[in-house]
Formats: structure tokens, sequence, C-alpha cells
């Protein structure tokens, strides 16, 4: 019997093996309670480093407010290791600061509740042999995500979400990742659901009511082992860390990218579903 290994089969037949974790040098204000779920998810998925001696992939800047990294100090990165891609990891109090025309040119901007769906595409990206968003020149917008193609069906996903234009463009986007979806209103009763998927809950900025009713969708939707994504306009750290108290897998900032949401998506039922078998 054939022992198992690390390496796949490449379209010419060559075996490959999957690519090392990105080498990360990490800079500015990691200690900021904002960034502690970036700074976990890059020392358990990428090569941190702490000298210069070692060139970097990738350049994280954590930033908690405008202008607490200054210019120069980027200049000096940058020089540091030119080939490397710069990212700022950005604070909730940064979020203004696209109308002061200060942001840092050519540098890829990614709120701190980003951080994650960001950053799983990016890997994803590198064991494909394909370029990451910060390998690419600055010309080009690493939000603009590439068409998908239609899948077979693969899974219910129940959507509580407010206005049916909403659900209609969620719809549209799951239908063409390969799932099915039903909708649920919020002034609506919550209509039993068996063998579903997940949940995607559309809301604003989690008031009190929002909070009642999500912890109520996440208790439906726990019945079927069904992990649930919350949609959330400009999320705070305490607004986050409420949605994971009432029963949420994961949340995700509007505005979002429709791949990075398919993406979380399918990664917690998947996780889910392991669980559940363990």
């Amino acid at each position: 019997m054939a022992q198992a290994n690390n390496t796949t089969t490449g379209g010419w037949g060559i075996a490959v093996s999957p690519p090392q974790p990105p080498v990360v040098q990490l800079v500015g204000e990691i200690n900021h309670p904002d960034f502690g779920d970036a700074i976990e998810l890059l020392r358990s998925e990428s090569r941190l480093i702490a000298s210069e001696n070692t060139p970097p992939e990738l350049i994280v800047v954590a930033q908690s407010r405008p202008d607490a990294i200054c210019g120069d100090q980027l200049k000096r990165l940058h020089r540091a290791a030119p080939l490397a891609g710069i990212a700022a990891l950005l604070g909730s109090w940064c979020e203004g600061e696209t109308r002061t025309g200060r942001p840092w040119p050519g540098i890829q901007r990614l709120y701190w509740y980003e951080f994650r769906a960001w950053w799983r595409r990016q890997l994803q990206l590198r064991v494909a042999n394909r370029c990451p968003d910060w390998a690419r020149p600055a010309t080009q917008s690493h939000r603009q995500s590439e068409p998908g193609r239609p899948r077979p069906r693969s899974g219910l996903i129940v959507l509580r979400v407010p206005q049916r234009d909403n659900a209609d463009a969620l719809a549209d986007v799951l239908n063409q990742a390969g799932h099915s979806t039903t909708w649920q209103r919020h002034d609506r009763a919550r209509a039993q659901t068996r063998g579903a998927l997940a949940g995607i809950w559309d809301g604003g900025q989690l008031s009190d009511a929002e909070s009642t009713d999500l912890a109520a969708f996440c208790a439906q939707m726990s019945r079927d082992g069904a992990p649930v994504v919350v949609l959330l306009d400009f999320p705070r750290r305490d607004r986050v860390d409420r949605t994971y108290e009432v029963g949420a897998a994961a949340v995700l900032g509007k505005p979002y990218l429709n791949s990075d949401l398919i993406m979380t998506l399918e990664a917690i039922a998947a996780a889910s579903k392991r669980a559940r078998a363990a």
C-alpha cells in the first residue's frame, strides 16, 4: 500500500508540495483589543517573524486610529523588505479615515472584522498556486471578486433577513454557489426548518431587539446543528462579542465580498459537520 504524503498532483502530472505558510511581519498596535482575533489567526497560520533578517512575504500593520502609524515608518518597512506586500489592519476608529484624505496610498485596508475572511481567501489562492491579493499591483482592487460558476445544489441556507430585496440578492449569490435558500423576515414568526446547512442573519448594529431575535434564530438553527453567519453594519468589538455569546459562528461587516461570504459560510458548515461527527 502506498504511503500517504503531503503532495498533490499538478495539471501536468507533477507532484507539487503544498505551499509553506506565508512569512508575515507584524508591526504596530498588536495588543489592541480589536486585533486579538487577527493576531491569533496569524500566529497559528503563518510564520511570524520578529527580525528583519528574514524577508517577509507580507507585512501587516495594525493601526487602531488614523495616523497612529506615520508614513515614515511605512517607508522604512518598505525599504527593508521591498518585495513584501503591505496590508493595513484597521480598528473601528479608522472607519472615517477615507474622508480625511490621509489613508496610506497603494496599501490594502482591512478592518479588524474583515481580516479572517480575507486571510482565508489568501490561503486558498496560495494553495491553488495563484497570486494572493497582497502580491498584486496596487492598481488592482483587492475587492474585485471573481465571477463564480454555478455548482450542483449542496445545502439549504436559511435567510433571516428583514427586506425581500436583500433576501433575493443573497439568494442569487447562494444559488450560484450551489445552495438553496428559504427566507424568514425579522417581523414574522420563525418557521421551523429541517436539514439546513447553515443560516444567515442580517441586521444593523445589533440593537437589543436584534440581539433577542438573533439569539432565538441561533437556537432554532442549532436544532439542525446548523451554524449562523451574522451580517452587521460596521461591527464594534462589543457587538461582535455579543453575537458569539448568543450562538453565532461568524460575523461579517457590510459591505462584504460575496466570495468571502460563501467561503465563510461553507467553512463554518464544514467545521460544524466535523464537530457533530466527532
